[in-house]
């Protein structure tokens, strides 16, 4: 059981530091891609449907709480300035 903790440990940490720079990332995805190309199309499936299942989740929780409102942006009123000109 620790050995398991352990190599799990590591590959944490390994995945972390993979993805702390995109170059490497991207090697390591290319390198995924090359040697096992069923694992990556199944992680890339599964990822893109956590990801639509997500928004899907966010957008139905929107609409059911207060409905979907358009954000506005709410300027202050301008004061005429003495010069002539707009103060804020």
């Amino acid at each position: 059981m620790t050995a398991v903790l352990l190599l799990l440990t590591a590959l944490t940490a390994l995945a972390g530091w993979l993805c702390l720079s995109p170059i490497r990332l991207a090697a390591a995805g290319s390198v995924l891609l090359f040697a096992h190309p069923v694992l990556t199309v199944t992680l890339t499936t599964v990822a893109a449907l956590a990801l639509t299942v997500a928004a899907v989740r966010i957008v139905h929780r929107s609409l059911r709480d207060g409905g979907w409102h358009l954000v506005t942006v709410q300027r202050p009123a301008f004061a005429v300035s003495r010069a002539g000109g707009m103060a804020s």
